[in-house]
């Protein structure tokens, strides 16, 4: 309740956005038009001073050479609003007013009621002499020019509010059309609750539903994984002992061996498929165990040993006997398959070797036709069918051939491991190979174990 009043207290973003910059405005007049009227008022001041002081050596140079300049009881009259009298030996002239008599010399400024003057007083001869000039009209100038700041400064003011409700209009219009899209797009009520009446509280409401609605997809998503491999498994495996035990005890032809091993063989390929699936689902990774790189090579040729063949892609397995290592062997048979039907798909008619290099990596390179280098960027990017309209595909499947690089780059990832192309077009290099690096995925499986951990 408290967040909830303070934010209504406070308003909406919209009004506090108006207000600050009316606020800003608001300040920076009011400063400007105190400082020009006490200006101004200074300058009225100082020209005054400047006068007295310019009339008072005029009238002490005509005193010291005429005693008859100034009247000894009497007001000498200067023009305007200035006036001057001479007391001599204390005697105060009768027309002087009283609230000047007893100043000192110098400049004063004396205020009786409703007037302001300006008074001089010097010593000359023995006698004093006293200069007023009433500015009682130049306050009134001064009073009406702080007016008229005052009523521009208000008019200012109301222009600056005008003008920071369109800015404030413009400022927060994205954020409400932001707002309005999440609407659409995830509606219904998020699970938390929002403690701000504002366009910022419905800003996070609507990202709340939208957190909400891609949490049920991922665990929607995770949870058909899940059934998919559960499901589909038993069968899965009636299938495959169903076929060994025909291999085993049946007369069989030839050709039907070799269909019945294909079916063994595509099975394992769709339980490979499987738990590739259900690990990307729930970006997890499967226990390491030993693997050895030239028969997980070999079983991931056999599944697409009938379609090479109809390519004409041949296949050379140059990996040494010993070569083990301790990783995911379904994610590594899933990154094998995809790149031998790639080869299968683009690069034949063509040889695909496979070897281990020297730092340890597994590299697969084809004598085929190569790849475009416009085109070697884009490559694991979902969809991608840049080689395909090079090579002339156009058939219903290129949607989902344009799937396998990027599921082998997605695979590899999440192991920590590293996947990368070169290519050519021309010459003795004319082909393209693409190596696998394991170095980084002890580290990579650390770390999510170590998540997994924290999660628990």
């Amino acid at each position: 309740m408290s967040d909830v009043s303070s934010a209504s207290a406070g308003g909406t973003l919209t009004q506090r956005v108006v207000w600050a910059l009316t606020g800003t405005v608001a300040l920076f007049v009011t400063a400007l038009a105190l400082l020009a009227y006490l200006t101004f008022d200074q300058m009225e001041d100082d020209l005054v001073n400047d006068i007295l002081n310019t009339e008072m050596d005029r009238l002490v140079q005509h005193a010291r050479v005429s005693d008859d300049f100034l009247p000894r009881d009497g007001v000498r009259e200067l023009g305007g609003s200035m006036r001057a009298w001479v007391s001599a030996g204390g005697k105060r002239p009768a027309s002087m007013p009283q609230e000047i008599e007893s100043l000192d010399s110098g400049l004063h400024l004396v205020e009786p009621g409703a007037y302001t003057w300006h008074v001089m007083v010097a010593e000359t001869a023995g006698a004093k002499v006293y200069l007023l000039y009433d500015a009682t009209e130049n306050e009134g100038r001064v009073h009406d020019f702080g007016l008229i700041v005052l009523g521009v400064g208000a008019i200012c003011v109301v222009g600056a509010y005008a003008l920071s409700r369109r800015v404030a209009a413009i400022a927060v219009g994205p954020l409400l059309d932001l707002t309005d899209r999440l609407a659409t797009w995830a509606p219904g009520s998020p699970d938390m609750a929002v403690t701000r009446d504002d366009e910022a509280g419905r800003l996070i409401e609507a990202f709340n539903r939208v957190q909400n609605q891609v949490d049920r997809s991922i665990a929607r998503e995770r949870e058909f994984a899940g059934n998919l491999s559960h499901e589909v498994r038993t069968p899965l495996a009636a299938i495959r002992s169903d076929s060994e035990l025909m291999l085993l005890t049946q007369a069989l032809t030839p050709d039907q061996r070799q269909r019945l091993t294909r079916v063994v063989d595509n099975v394992d390929d769709v339980i490979v498929s499987l738990e590739s699936a259900r690990a990307m689902a729930r970006d997890e990774l499967r226990p390491a165990e030993p693997v050895d790189l030239a028969e997980c090579m070999d079983n991931a040729w056999r599944g697409y040993e009938a379609q090479a063949g109809l390519a004409r892609l041949g296949f050379e397995n140059r990996i040494g006997a010993g070569q083990v290592r301790s990783l995911d062997r379904y994610a590594l048979l899933t990154v094998l398959r995809n790149l031998i039907r790639n080869a299968v798909e683009h690069a034949a008619p063509a040889t695909l070797t496979v070897s281990v290099a020297a730092d340890g990596a597994l590299e697969l390179s084809d004598d085929g036709k190569g790849i475009a280098a416009e085109d070697l960027p884009f490559l694991f990017r979902r969809y991608y069918s840049g080689r395909m309209r090079d090579s002339g595909a156009g058939s219903p499947d290129e949607t989902a051939r344009g799937l396998g690089l990027a599921i082998a780059k997605r695979v590899c990832d999440m192991q920590g491991w590293s996947l990368s192309v070169d290519s050519s077009r021309q010459g003795e290099q004319r082909g393209t190979r693409f190596t696998l690096r394991f170095e980084a995925g002890l580290g990579r499986a650390m770390e999510m174990a170590g998540g997994a951990q924290g999660q628990i």
